[in-house]
């Protein structure tokens, strides 16, 4: 029941108690249209529609005075004849199958007639009872033969139009059901068509984060095996569990925070073997919220790539590169990745790396996910900041 129980009336409390019964037997989307009728009805828009059927009610009850019934019987059968009509047309409109094809348009046409010659037989006997009384038996034959010359016709006209009428609304509801349909159906296939679309754009930004390192670190290890350097078997062991755990993680749409810095330690241990002492590291990370927080893989090394590559590669002396990871905002998240390089005139445009991530986590978090760089406030150098609002999740 849509309508609050404190602002009803008497006979609202009435109506919705006993049409919520009814109701629960329709499905849920016919449940939500008969709810959505109510709430037409007992709104300012549904006031021109009391205002006709008042108006009809009104020009039913004044014809059958006409006709020679008297004012209350003629009103109690308007009313009457009013009711069935506005139930008929909202059963046709919220289930028009029940009132398509030519054996149930047949059924229809043999209800609304039986009701329409039962409402004119009595209202014939109420009238002349009304006029004549029980007893005026010598005005019988003309009193019945103008029913069936005036009053039948009339009844039986009236009674197939309604039946026509009824039968057009629920053919013109079940066309706008159907048109209804198939728009949904093509929304939802466009809805597919730009997922599978997005979905392999997603896998082709994937594939084009191409970790370069990974050639370079194959000949050092060589290079390192060749000559018996005690440092090949550690960079050997980085190198496998940076490979291994890449190859799963790139396979999923999204990993947590805790995953991803695995890998990007890994990298950078494979890093500092080569570099030696011109690359140190720090991570600043909040373990709780980097096990909760979620976002595409690869990204955060990106950035660390991105950095060691354009920030501390042409520092002669390196540098030192910095990950924090804290809270912001409600069950947001923002992650920093700052080195203390050459700065950022080396930026002077974006390159595919960050151009990526920016469309990945856009992809993944829309609007609530963004990616700034800019120079490190702590001193020389650049920071990349991933800041996600809300619990981390993908859209």
């Amino acid at each position: 029941m849509s309508t609050s129980t404190t602002t009803q009336n008497r006979f609202q409390r009435w109506y919705f108690g006993w049409a919520e019964p009814h109701y629960q037997r329709l499905s849920p989307e016919l449940q939500a249209q008969a709810r959505a009728l109510d709430q037409l009805l007992y709104s300012r828009a549904g006031l021109g529609i009391w205002m006709g059927l008042l108006g009809g009610l009104t020009g039913t009850t004044a014809g059958l005075h006409a006709a020679g019934l008297p004012w209350m019987p003629a009103l109690g059968l308007s009313l009457i004849m009013t009711l069935g009509l506005l139930m008929a047309f909202a059963a046709a409109w919220l289930q028009p199958e029940k009132f398509l094809g030519r054996r149930r348009f047949g059924g229809l046409v043999v209800k609304v007639v039986l009701g329409a010659l039962g409402g004119l037989a009595l209202g014939w006997l109420v009238g002349r009872l009304t006029r004549h009384g029980l007893p005026g038996l010598e005005r019988l034959p003309d009193d019945l033969e103008r029913l069936v010359r005036v009053g039948l016709p009339l009844t039986l006209g009236a009674a197939v139009a309604v039946a026509l009428l009824i039968s057009l609304m629920a053919a013109a509801r079940r066309n706008m059901l159907q048109q209804e349909l198939q728009r949904s159906r093509a929304s939802e296939a466009q809805a597919q068509n730009q997922r599978e679309a997005s979905e392999a754009r997603l896998r082709l930004l994937q594939a084009q984060i191409q970790p370069h390192f990974i050639f370079n670190s194959l000949s050092a290890v060589q290079h390192w095996v060749d000559s018996a350097d005690p440092r090949a078997s550690g960079l050997l062991r980085s190198l496998t569990a940076f490979l291994r755990g890449s190859a799963e993680q790139m396979l999923k749409p999204q990993v947590s925070l805790s995953d991803e810095l695995t890998q990007v330690q890994h990298y950078l241990q494979v890093m500092q073997a080569r570099w030696g002492d011109r690359l140190q590291y720090r991570l600043d990370l909040d373990a709780e919220l980097a096990a909760r927080a979620q976002l595409p893989p690869g990204i955060v090394l990106s950035l660390v790539e991105n950095a060691l590559e354009h920030g501390l590669a042409p520092a002669l002396s390196g540098g030192q590169l910095r990950i924090v990871l804290k809270p912001a905002g409600e069950q947001g998240w923002r992650l920093e990745v700052c080195d203390d390089g050459v700065g950022m005139q080396d930026f002077g445009a974006e390159g595919l790396g960050l151009a990526n991530c920016r469309a990945r986590l856009g992809h993944a978090f829309g609007a609530h996910a963004s990616l700034v760089l800019d120079a490190d406030p702590d001193g020389r150098g650049t920071r990349a900041c991933i800041q996600v609002q809300g619990a981390g999740h993908a859209l």
